[in-house]
């Protein structure tokens, strides 16, 4: 019988309030068929909002935790998507902050890896994994 995968996301990246997360992805059996279809977001403000600071009710401590189904492979996307500019307006000076991503198989680690995003773009990430 197969596990269930347990994702979680989190940054000390004080300004995270700045960008939405989404994630999309599907969990597979041995065979290669679907089990799960996983779909995530984890939004703060619409893109282009233009936020001076965090909006009301913000929590600093902002954490994704999914589990999925049983499954014995996992693809994930994630998308990290800014709704408001980087604080710096030079480039330079609005270095990468760092997402922290940890994907367990039961009680098995199988991905632990903290990943830069650019400020002014955010990301998309691919991860493919199996037991």
């Amino acid at each position: 019988m197969s596990d269930r995968f347990s994702i979680e996301i989190s940054s000390d990246y004080e300004e995270l309030w700045r960008y939405n997360i989404a994630l999309t992805g599907e969990v597979t059996d041995i065979d290669g068929q679907r089990t799960e279809y996983i779909k995530h977001a984890s939004e703060v403000a619409a893109v282009g909002s233009s936020l001076k600071a965090a909006p009301a009710g913000y929590d600093k401590e902002r954490r994704i935790s999914i589990c999925t189904g049983a499954g014995a492979a996992l693809t994930l996307y994630i998308y990290v998507i800014p709704h408001t500019l980087p604080r710096q307006r030079i480039v330079d000076q609005a270095r990468p902050f760092t997402l922290h991503v940890c994907i367990d198989h039961g009680a098995q680690r199988l991905y632990d890896r903290r990943l830069s995003i650019n400020q002014w773009s955010g990301d998309n990430i691919e991860i493919k994994l199996r037991s």
